[in-house]
């Protein structure tokens, strides 16, 4: 009886040092995994500050090598346009390690798959064309299961913003068109609109395209993303927590149409509505 006591207590004290070990390992991956996320997310957000400066008709020498030292890669030009690319994300393929984080689980702890992609031209000293866009991704519990070793299927909260004053202006044509006005239609110098997110998975995106000379206040708008949704122990679930400005100038335009916006409770209150499409 006493063996048999024995016995069982170092099958105990095994099983403890076996659990012991294993919270070790997935506590030092889980930091590996956040810590790289974070890095790769600050500097995507310095990328950011940096075009959201940048003078598009006049840019300043300095500002712009500095954005080019940034982005690394040279640009591709063809005569006197060039092509400027930049990519930066976390998690987003699922080859080796990274298969790991389709589970979405690791939701829970700040580890979630995102990318930030950007694309600016320029042509005769000035910034003809800027895009970007960004992705994050958004556990879904088991509501979708891919397999006991694939985990459920990650949602997105996406947004695409351009800054082209020929985009804008073809956008603004359809947008009189279809409200059937042209009193401050596009007066603020952006559009935000709210398409479908038709990619694997499903979620919400907010897009906005404005003109390169638009006022501070619009570019200020379409360059407000928190990136920190990508990192996050508290997950962002709506996209007024990824684009909080966008989201407020969608929001209001549709109250100022006449027309229904949910209003999630993590959102905040709109202020006075601005007619602006």
């Amino acid at each position: 009886m006493r063996r048999f006591i024995l016995r069982i207590g170092v099958c105990i004290w095994h099983g403890f040092i076996c659990f012991s070990v294993l919270v070790v390992l997935l506590a030092l991956l889980w930091a590996a995994f956040y810590g790289l996320s974070v890095h790769r997310r600050v500097r995507a957000e310095r990328l950011i500050r940096l075009v959201a400066a940048l003078n598009f008709a006049h840019p300043d020498e300095a500002s712009f090598q500095q954005l080019k030292k940034e982005i690394g890669a040279a640009p591709k030009c063809t005569g006197d346009v060039c092509s400027y690319e930049f990519a930066e994300g976390f998690g987003i393929s699922s080859s080796g390690p990274f298969r790991l984080l389709r589970r979405t689980e690791w939701d829970y702890v700040g580890v979630r798959p995102w990318q930030l992609k950007l694309e600016f031209k320029t042509q005769d000293g000035r910034v003809s064309d800027a895009t970007y866009s960004v992705m994050v991704g958004r556990g879904r519990g088991w509501l979708y299961n891919q397999g006991p070793l694939s985990g459920s299927m990650w949602s997105w909260l996406a947004g695409w913003v351009r800054g082209s004053a020929d985009s804008f202006d073809s956008l603004l044509k359809i947008e009189k068109e279809r409200l059937h006005r042209e009193a401050s239609a596009g007066s603020t110098g952006i559009i935000v609109q709210k398409p479908n997110l038709t990619i694997e998975g499903g979620g919400e995106a907010l897009s906005a395209t404005f003109a390169p000379d638009a006022p501070l206040e619009s570019r200020r708008i379409a360059f407000d993303v928190n990136l920190r949704c990508a990192t996050s122990i508290v997950a962002c679930t709506e996209l007024c927590q990824l684009f909080p400005s966008a989201w407020q100038s969608y929001a209001q335009f549709q109250k100022s149409q006449g027309w229904y916006v949910e209003e999630p409770g993590v959102c905040p209150p709109l202020h006075p509505s601005a007619d602006m499409p």
